[in-house]
C-alpha cells in the first residue's frame, strides 16, 4: 500500500517499490498522494511506470462513497488499465443519525457503486474497517451480499476483532484482498506498530488459516505507524511478511 510514500512522482514510486521487492502496488488515490481524486488520469502514468519496473497495479484504493462523476472517471481509467480491484471508501458510525439511517444510506450508495463497477467491468470492494458500520464480516454482509470484501484482521482487532474462521465462513470466496498490519497495546488503547515487531494479530496463524481455507489472493502490506524513513520501515516489514508467507 503506497500511503507511506506520499506524493512521490510515478517513476520514483515504482522504482522504490521495485527496490523493496514488492510484486505490485495497492495505490492510494487521495489528496497528498501520487494520484489525487482531482487528477485520476495520473493513474496511467503510475501504471506505465509500474509495468516498466516489472510490477503490477493490482489494487486502487479510493475514498469513493457515491456513484458520482469522480467515481465514474476513476473506475473508467481503472477499467482501461485492467486494474483487478478498486477499494471503496467507508461509511462511519455516528450516534447522532444512528445506525439504521447510515445503513440505509450505505446500502443505496453501495448498490449504485456496484452498478457503476459493473458498467465499467471493474470489481469494487468494501473494506472491513474499525469505526465504521462494516468493521466485521457479519456487519459487512448487512450492507451488501453482492460486492467482494477486503479482509483486514488489523482493522478488525482495532474494533474488537471477529473470529477469523467465522469471518472466512461468512465471506466464502468473496474475499478479494487481505490487508496486513499489526498493532500493540499502548496505555489504554491499541496503536499501529511495525509488522516485524509482532502485535495483537497472530499473523503466522492467520496466514496458515487463510491457506487452509484456500485463499490464494493478494496480500497488501499496510504501514500506518510513524516512521522516520518510510523506505527502510516498509522494506523491513515486507521482508518479514515474505518470511511469514514463504
Amino acid at each position: 500500500m503506497t500511503k507511506p510514500f506520499g506524493a512521490l512522482p510515478p517513476g520514483r514510486l515504482a522504482a522504490t517499490l521495485a527496490t523493496l521487492g514488492a510484486d505490485g502496488a495497492e495505490l492510494v488515490v487521495r489528496d497528498g498522494q501520487t494520484v489525487t481524486p482531482d487528477e485520476p488520469t495520473r493513474l496511467r502514468d503510475v501504471a506505465a511506470e509500474l509495468t516498466r519496473h516489472g510490477l503490477e497495479l493490482g489494487v486502487v484504493t479510493t475514498d469513493l462513497v457515491r456513484a458520482d462523476d469522480t467515481a465514474d472517471t476513476i473506475l473508467g481509467v481503472c477499467a482501461e488499465l485492467g486494474v483487478r480491484l478498486v477499494r471503496l471508501g467507508w461509511w462511519r458510525y455516528d450516534a447522532a443519525p444512528g445506525y439504521q439511517r447510515i445503513l440505509d444510506t450505505a446500502r443505496r450508495d453501495l448498490a449504485a457503486l456496484a452498478g457503476l463497477g459493473r458498467r465499467h467491468g471493474v470489481r469494487v470492494a468494501l473494506q472491513l474497517h474499525h469505526g465504521t458500520i462494516h468493521p466485521s464480516a457479519a456487519h459487512a454482509l448487512r450492507l451488501t451480499e453482492e460486492l467482494p470484501v477486503y479482509l483486514d484482521p488489523g482493522n478488525q482487532a482495532m474494533e474488537g476483532s471477529e473470529h477469523l474462521p467465522m469471518s472466512l465462513d461468512l465471506l466464502g470466496d468473496r474475499i478479494a484482498c487481505v490487508g496486513v498490519k499489526n498493532a500493540a497495546w499502548r496505555g489504554t488503547g491499541l496503536a499501529w506498530q511495525p509488522l516485524a515487531d509482532g502485535g495483537v494479530v497472530d499473523w503466522p496463524a492467520t496466514l496458515g488459516t487463510l491457506r487452509e481455507r484456500g485463499y490464494a489472493g493478494p496480500l497488501s502490506l499496510h504501514a500506518h505507524y510513524p516512521m522516520a524513513d518510510p523506505v527502510a520501515a516498509v522494506g523491513r516489514d515486507l521482508a518479514h511478511l515474505r518470511t511469514l508467507s514463504a
